[in-house]
């Protein structure tokens, strides 16, 4: 995804409130691994979208 189309998403979805902080911990023990950010997805995934 563009820049522009990536960071407007992640402006639109505004900060985590903080029920989505508390889950945090859970997320990283669930998956063994630290929680992913949007971008960080969408970069892993940029060549599904070309």
């Amino acid at each position: 995804m563009p820049e522009p189309v990536v960071e407007a998403t992640l402006g639109a979805l505004g900060a985590p409130s903080a029920a989505e902080q508390r889950v945090s911990p859970d997320v990283e023990r669930l998956l063994v691994r630290p929680p992913r950010t949007f971008a960080q997805w969408a970069e892993r995934n940029i060549a599904a979208f070309k």
